[in-house]
């Protein structure tokens, strides 16, 4: 069908700019943390490392699920008056929440530092409000389908430019630089483009009246269980960097997070195939094509499988090579950034099961989910940190990241009957991302389809925020 065939377009157009400029956006972030290491002594490079974690977390706590209530409830919207309501309402919310939680992300993150601290605490606060409002911008414009927009306000638009000011600063400065100065060149360039990507927003129709406040709170009780999803994946991929911090002396936290920051990027492909997926997906949910919307979660998961694959093996084979490139004695941490980038498998494998939770409304049962994870995950970290030292604690983050997604699996298989897995045929996968697949599926999954007729799928094909299951609201 025509409609079919453009959404699976618009995927493969979100996707394809997405990478283009993530590339370039985790070499930024490369090159950033390069140049805070060789730049800054150990203990204020290790808060540096740290502080990219806080810009991570502290909009997802700032975000509360926002974000992708946003997305859900922008693509049930009926009108752009109706749009411009959701987009104001859910800015204002995350407005908010971000002023109230981010000195309190700022100041844990930024344990490590001593010198300047409360200096340091305010930019990185100030730094987590302005991430927080252009990533839920961000979120906006991907759910409009305006994919140039939201990839302009995504954190790898800002490592590029951030990194283009900090190199300025560090010639300009020479061996004078400082944390607080770095920070102080990252949050102007964060402001700068929120700036820029506020120019496009439906915000003139939003709600004036004097309860304007009942969208945003509708908003944020509607976000709630969303946000646990974004918690789970910070604890499980960058929590261990301020545990480290707490725990180990600064030449094994700054061993143990430049490790940890690598290993990160093993996953962008998954990360970005989602993004770029889960507009698309709540739009075909709604309008009841839930066979197409596992078989692009499932092209998703195998492509991404596919290349994070090939990611860990470069990571084995040339773990020591990159970290020489910080400097002397930073390829010590091989054996931590290997383990790491091990556990990023976990991600690739269940990522989509996240998705498809969130796009269905399924809230509440993967906030059961990572809670359960949880439970096991943070005492075995804590526990493998103290007793165990750095490669004790990488194991015990790599099997964290396997356990949260693979309970997503579970919880998809228990709602559904089944779950958007990987698989092996990556030919037609890559055809289905990239548009040239079938309008619609010939051979409807036979499980999703007895789960659909036994009410154990929930949404009824009104649209997002729509309720019919748990985690949901009306």
């Amino acid at each position: 069908m025509a409609v079919a065939a453009e959404q699976t377009q618009e995927v493969r157009r979100s996707f394809g700019l997405r990478m283009v400029v993530a590339v370039l956006g985790l070499v930024a972030t490369f090159l950033t943390s390069v140049v805070a290491v060789r730049t800054l002594d150990a203990r204020a490079a290790a808060g540096f490392l740290a502080i990219l974690g806080a810009l991570m977390l502290g909009p997802m706590v700032g975000r509360l699920g926002l974000g992708q209530s946003a997305i859900r409830a922008i693509a049930g919207a009926g009108s752009p008056a109706e749009v411009a309501v959701q987009v104001v309402a859910h800015l204002r919310a995350v407005a908010l929440l971000s002023v109230v939680t981010a000195p309190l992300v700022a100041w844990v993150a930024t344990v490590v530092v001593r010198d300047d601290r409360g200096l340091v605490v305010a930019l990185v606060a100030g730094l987590i409000v302005l991430e927080t409002l252009r990533l839920t911008i961000s979120d906006v414009y991907a759910a409009l389908g305006r994919i140039p927009w939201s990839v302009a306000a995504t954190h790898h638009s800002r490592s590029i430019l951030a990194l283009l000011v900090m190199l300025v600063v560090v010639l300009v400065q020479g061996g004078e630089t400082t944390l607080p100065t770095l920070l102080t060149a990252y949050a102007g360039t964060s402001l700068v483009l929120l700036l820029v990507v506020l120019v496009r927003l439906p915000l003139r129709a939003g709600s004036t009246g004097t309860r304007w406040w009942r969208p945003m709170l509708v908003a944020m009780a509607a976000g709630a269980w969303l946000f646990t999803v974004e918690l789970g994946a910070f604890l499980v991929g960058r929590a261990d960097v301020w545990l480290a911090g707490a725990v180990f002396p600064a030449d094994e936290v700054l061993l143990y997070s430049t490790a940890s920051v690598l290993a990160m990027q093993v996953t962008v492909l998954e990360g970005l195939a989602n993004i770029a997926i889960t507009p698309v997906a709540a739009r075909m949910w709604a309008e009841g094509r839930r066979d197409r919307v596992f078989a692009l979660l499932r092209a998703s998961a195998t492509l991404s499988t596919a290349v994070t694959v090939v990611l860990v093996a470069g990571v084995w084979l040339l773990a020591p090579q990159v970290l020489a490139v910080y400097g002397d004695g930073l390829d010590d941490a091989a054996p931590y950034l290997s383990v790491l980038a091990t556990g990023g498998l976990g991600m690739a494998v269940f990522g989509a099961c996240a998705v498809l939770l969130v796009v269905t409304g399924n809230g509440r049962t993967a906030a059961g989910a990572v809670g359960v994870a949880m439970l096991i995950a943070v005492p075995g970290a804590v526990l493998a940190a103290v007793l165990g030292g750095p490669l004790a604690l990488s194991i015990a983050s790599a099997s964290a990241t396997a356990l949260l997604f693979g309970s997503y699996a579970f919880a998809c298989r228990r709602a559904f009957g089944t779950a958007p897995l990987p698989g092996l045929h990556l030919r037609s996968s890559l055809l289905l991302l990239a548009g040239r697949g079938p309008d619609e599926d010939d051979a409807p999954d036979a499980a999703v389809t007895a789960a659909t007729d036994n009410g154990a799928v929930t949404g009824s094909g009104a649209g997002p925020g729509v309720v019919d299951g748990p985690g949901t609201t009306r």
